[in-house]
């Protein structure tokens, strides 16, 4: 008989109790090996038929699921969501997963190229071999898809060296097609990468072995043949041996540089947007101020120091399209944050976020500098001095929207985060939440002479133990909660309200 479905021949439906029947008389009248032989065929050939037959009822059922009756189109889409999914709390599905389902689902996976441009790769001694094998099956399939790629180990033994470099020497064959590479790179790669051609790479972050991360680990020689490079990571890597196409980047991230070396890439760089330069050093003293800043077109700074000192930097550069500055320094004797008060002004621009992390913060200090600054929506600090007031009563009083007579610090200021001691009155600092965040209610006509003044939406504190929460500050924290204001306070690592 044919198949309703895919008219493919199939036999009738067999009765099993009259099979085994027909088995049972047949056996008393064999008596040759060649006789239970030629039995033995026709019992398989009746066992396949009825798996083919269970297969297609089994197609059958899945044709009448809501899924199926979804377009390719839309499955696919799906399929890729949840296959490129950036979240690290949402578990992702690699396109074998949905091989595994149905036929149907495994022929519209083994034929859509977009979900298997996504190259992420675990390395370890044990998968070696299987992981070579599989990525070329891998890249088969995604034939001319940009390629992101992510390859991962937790151990830095030569053979997982080894492994890498069997790996890279896979991936290169299709150069052509990377869109971003974020891995390992021990030396025994370099050479693989040179005489390669990267028409569409655009994102790069690569970074030594530990055992060699210093300033003299030169990074491979591949840059110059990326020529849609913009975000570039090289962390560990000299400075020096770098060879950039520098005035095409977007994006750059790099460690261990003097003073002078961040001012060489800002300087190599005139279309950079955001930079992020950690340890920081300042052997070479350089005037400060100097006449003649370099004018740069940065939107996002992050610069971890090694030496206060090197917050000369911020001295030396002027910055109008700043929206987003972020200063760490965790050695003694700390910095005036003067410099970055004297950027702000001397650049005129309109700076959003300001995170800064030093010992601590004295509020001759740190007040003037947020004077200067009243553009600022967000503001984040942590004092990691154990010995510092850090958030004082007099800070919560400027920031009050009564201070002044309705001109308080930082009026536009939405998210506050302060990490480090509290040596204000909590009662002070629940009384200027609750104002900061009814601010929505003021009506402003009422007040001529009062300015404007942002609703405080999101609040985190987080600070060591000092005496008893009383309950009126708990009420008046969890009434603001409860009225939708986004609030955190936290004693150590142990947050109790939300």
């Amino acid at each position: 008989m044919l198949c309703a479905r895919c008219s493919s021949s199939v036999q009738d439906p067999v009765d099993i109790p009259e099979l085994e029947r027909e088995v049972s008389e047949s056996l008393l009248h064999l008596e040759t090996a060649a006789s239970l032989e030629a039995e033995m065929i026709r019992v398989e050939k009746t066992i396949e038929s009825l798996s083919q037959r269970r297969t297609i009822l089994r197609r059958k059922i899945n044709a009448l699921s809501l899924t199926a009756q979804l377009p390719p189109e839309i499955l696919i889409e799906i399929f890729r969501l949840v296959s490129h999914s950036p979240s690290e709390t949402t578990e992702r599905h690699i396109p074998l997963f949905f091989g595994g389902v149905c036929k149907e689902w495994r022929d519209i996976a083994w034929s859509t190229p977009l979900l298997w441009n996504t190259v992420s790769l675990h390395v370890s001694r044990k998968t070696h071999g299987s992981q070579v094998h599989l990525l070329r099956d891998w890249l088969l399939r995604a034939q001319e898809s940009p390629l992101h790629i992510k390859l991962t180990t937790d151990d830095e033994h030569e053979s997982i060296f080894c492994s890498l470099r069997a790996i890279m020497d896979v991936l290169v064959t299709r150069s052509m097609y990377w869109h971003s590479l974020d891995c390992l790179l021990p030396p025994q790669c370099h050479d693989v990468l040179k005489d390669s051609q990267f028409p569409m790479l655009t994102s790069v972050c690569i970074r030594p072995p530990k055992g060699t991360i210093s300033t003299f680990s030169e990074p491979p020689d591949m840059f110059l043949s990326a020529p849609k490079l913009l975000d570039v990571d090289l962390s560990g890597y000299n400075f020096a041996a770098m060879v950039l196409p520098w005035e095409q980047l977007r994006k750059f991230k790099t460690q261990f540089l003097t003073v002078g070396e961040c001012l060489k890439v800002c300087r190599r760089s005139p279309n950079l947007k955001e930079c992020h330069l950690e340890s920081v050093y300042s052997p070479d003293l350089l005037s400060s101020p100097t006449l003649n800043p370099l004018h740069c077109e940065l939107e996002y700074l992050d610069v971890t120091l090694i030496k206060g000192a090197a917050i000369t930097l911020l001295d030396n550069i002027t910055l109008p399209s700043l929206r987003d500055l972020r200063i760490h320094y965790s050695g003694p004797n700390g910095f005036l944050l003067s410099a970055i008060s004297s950027l702000v002004v001397r650049s005129s621009c309109n700076l959003q976020r300001l995170h800064i992390r030093k010992q601590h913060f004295l509020d001759d200090d740190l007040i003037p500098c947020l004077e200067a600054i009243p553009s600022l929506s967000d503001l984040h600090l942590a004092a990691i001095s154990d010995t510092s007031i850090g958030l004082t009563q007099r800070l919560v009083e400027v920031l009050h929207p009564s201070y002044q007579s309705g001109h308080p610090l930082l009026p536009n200021l939405r998210s506050f985060e302060f990490h480090g001691p509290v040596s204000a009155d909590l009662q002070s600092v629940g009384a200027m939440l609750s104002a900061r965040w009814h601010e929505k209610r003021i009506d402003l006509t009422s007040e001529p002479n009062t300015s404007p003044i942002a609703q405080l939406a999101k609040v985190q504190i987080i600070f060591p133990m000092q005496g008893d929460l009383t309950d009126e500050f708990l009420e008046e924290v969890s009434r603001l909660s409860g009225e939708g204001m986004v609030l955190v306070f936290g004693v150590a690592n142990n947050d109790f309200l939300v």
